[in-house]
């Protein structure tokens, strides 16, 4: 006896989610329509390499700040647009609790680079954490787009490469602040990026020993 098909996910068209690939990775799009069992999304940027992955398994990923909501279902494609996705759903969404990262005040640069904006170019954190950071603004960004993160932990080493979202402005002295939230980012860059913010945060801790 076939199986019935999943109800409409409870996500509204103009959500940006997170499209997890097998063997692409994570690309960032836009929720277009919901259907009963469906997904359809659009590709921030049409990626040829998702041509070849029709009927392959991929996720919908929706970021709250309660954690993560999980859709996995089979993919299909448009024939025409190739940045167009439509994602039969294949069983029950799976929550992901969001993780407590310790947060530190660092300054460090770090260069940010908007996926459907005309925003490129080096700022400074203000604080971070394993899960997204405090950002100077020179922008003016609006809520809600998604960047690409580059920052740099490591003096002379790579900069630990994400995908983030802005998710909150403060406003400090009559400048706004942006946070943004780490969307996605490749597991020894998130392991680089925890290791930084122990080590400041065990410098702090003996600073305020006295030693």
């Amino acid at each position: 006896m076939a199986a019935a098909p999943a109800a409409a996910p409870p996500v509204t068209p103009g959500t940006h989610v997170i499209v997890r690939f097998v063997h692409v990775g994570a690309l960032p799009a836009t929720i277009e329509a919901v259907e009963p069992g469906a997904i359809r999304a659009v590709l921030a940027v049409p990626d040829l390499r998702v041509r070849r992955l029709a009927g392959t398994e991929v996720s919908v990923e929706v970021t709250s700040g309660r954690g993560i909501q999980r859709y996995v279902g089979s993919l299909e494609l448009d024939g025409k647009r190739a940045e167009l996705l439509r994602v039969v759903l294949t069983g029950e969404a799976e929550r992901i609790q969001r993780r407590e990262w310790a947060r530190i005040d660092a300054i460090v640069p770090v260069r940010l680079t908007g996926i459907d904006e005309p925003i490129e170019g080096a700022t400074t954190t203000l604080n971070v954490s394993g899960g997204g950071m405090l950002v100077n603004d020179p922008w003016n960004m609006p809520l809600g787009i998604d960047v690409r993160i580059e920052l740099d932990v490591e003096p002379g080493g790579p900069p630990v490469r994400a995908l983030g979202r802005v998710v909150r402005v403060v406003r400090e002295g009559g400048i706004d602040r942006k946070g943004v939230r780490i969307l996605d980012m490749g597991r020894e860059d998130e392991e680089r990026l925890v290791r930084f913010v122990r080590e400041r945060e065990r410098a702090a801790l003996r600073l305020a020993r006295g030693g």
